[in-house]
């Protein structure tokens, strides 16, 4: 049974688990925008830390329609629990019950029963699943993966030699990274022969690669009832039906020695697995939602500067203020994705940026200028010319906006990269970076979204 020895790893195993799952949490850096968005989640990771706290081993079986693991379970629990039947498919829903399994041991590769029940020892809880060949798949599919996330040990049950579709079925199970027990199931239905042919097979070819021979067990949840003879006292001989006991105790063995073996360390094992999958689950949509949001933003600020810079007649002060923007935009993107920013370090990176995508040659300043001073002309002259030069300015205008407005969308995304980078440009460097983005930027959508925007502030068609 158990020592104090073990009941100090224990305590010593969930120590370590929970300090490592508060410093995987910590490191979320949740805001309460986000709690509110991941609360289900975070509800899951609460459900695995209960799970390890109250020291629960979750044992889930699997497999194909009318593979007997409805049966199996009732017999490891040696009560009548899960439901059976002839119906294809009985089991619709997950299902699960617990094991009292604290009155026994393994012992010299024997089961042992104790009167008492140990204290310390692990609370099983059998889970019995849809067959994984029902109709609706791709629901029980799902069904079948999220059970196996949270599962500590799995059985998948056979009875016979396993089809294709079982072996791939296994396959995926095994990415869960959780032990496997392979079930040969309903034994009684083969001589003896045949019996001992299948199960070398499906130790030595099917699933070799997938888990170690040994884990591939014999049983009978419940073997066909048997003809019996008896004989009475009046001499006459009758026939009665009777149902011999479940084949389980090769299971049952190969169930406990895991859970004596490493029950308690499987369990916390499992749930920093099932929790550093959340984390990243976490991670990936949070990074998506402030994606999402960015994207957003990147276009407000593109089409502000556009129309800004439209409407300055100022050749000088335009590009003043579309530059002022452009550092508004990288302020507010750095806010979003929590990376701290200074002036001077918003301004070098824009700077860097457009450096890079060529926003800041000779060639775009002048051509820039030059289009300000036609603007500025043509809006002072529009006082002279009783409005006849405001069909002139509203032509260049344009053309200076479109510009502008890329260049804040080259600019908007390129810091996206950085800061979704933790302020770095990776391994590509800033310049593969920002050549990426100039080669799969849609210019021309971004000219029709600004157009649109002008032709509707600006009044023109």
């Amino acid at each position: 049974m158990t020592d104090n020895n073990s009941e100090q790893t224990h305590e010593l195993i969930l120590e370590k688990a929970r300090t490592s799952l508060a410093e995987v949490m910590a490191s979320l850096d949740l805001t309460d925008a986000d709690r509110t968005a991941f609360a289900d989640q975070i509800d899951e990771v609460q459900v695995m830390m209960d799970k390890l706290e109250r020291g629960v081993v979750h044992i889930a079986a699997f497999g194909m329609v009318s593979r007997g693991k409805s049966a199996l379970l009732n017999a490891l629990l040696g009560r009548e629990v899960f439901e059976t039947g002839a119906t294809h498919g009985t089991t619709l829903e997950r299902q699960s019950a617990s094991w009292h399994v604290n009155h026994e041991a393994v012992d010299g590769g024997e089961i042992h029963t104790f009167a008492e029940a140990s204290e310390t020892g692990p609370t099983v809880e059998l889970i019995d699943t849809p067959g994984l060949n029902e109709v609706d798949g791709e629901a029980r599919a799902k069904m079948a993966a999220d059970i196996a996330r949270r599962a500590d040990l799995l059985l998948f049950v056979v009875s016979g030699d396993m089809l294709r579709p079982e072996l791939d079925a296994l396959a995926e199970l095994r990415e869960a990274d959780k032990p496997i027990v392979v079930v040969f199931n309903m034994v009684d239905l083969y001589p003896d022969a045949d019996r001992t042919k299948i199960h070398d097979k499906i130790r030595n070819e099917r699933v070799r690669e997938l888990i170690q021979p040994e884990d591939v067990v014999l049983a009978a949840g419940c073997p066909r009832p048997v003809k019996v003879l008896t004989r009475g006292a009046d001499g006459l001989t009758t026939e009665q039906w009777e149902q011999p006991e479940p084949i389980i105790a090769d299971l049952k063995l190969k169930i406990l020695e895991v859970l004596q073996r490493e029950g308690q360390a499987l369990t916390a094992l499992n749930t920093m697995l099932y929790v550093a999958d959340v984390h990243d689950q976490i991670i990936e949509r949070k990074l998506a939602l402030r994606d999402e949001a960015a994207d957003t933003l990147v276009w407000r600020f593109t089409i502000t500067k556009a129309v800004a810079v439209a409407c300055n007649p100022i050749a000088v002060a335009d590009v003043a203020g579309g530059l002022g923007t452009d550092i508004a935009m990288v302020f507010a993107l750095g806010k979003l994705y929590g990376v701290p920013m200074t002036r001077v370090g918003v301004g070098k990176l824009v700077v860097e940026i457009g450096k890079m995508a060529g926003l800041f040659t000779a060639t775009e300043v002048g051509t820039h200028f030059l289009i300000g001073m036609a603007k500025s002309f043509f809006a002072a002259s529009s006082f002279f010319t009783g409005g006849a030069s405001v069909a002139a300015y509203a032509s260049v205008a344009p053309v200076q906006a479109f510009a502008a407005g890329y260049s804040s969308r080259v600019i908007g995304e390129a810091t996206k990269i950085y800061l979704r980078n933790g302020a770095s440009w990776g391994p590509a460097g800033p310049k593969t970076v920002v050549k990426h983005i100039l080669d799969t930027l849609d210019k021309d959508s971004i000219v029709r979204r600004i157009k649109d925007e002008l032709q509707s502030r600006l009044g023109t068609g």
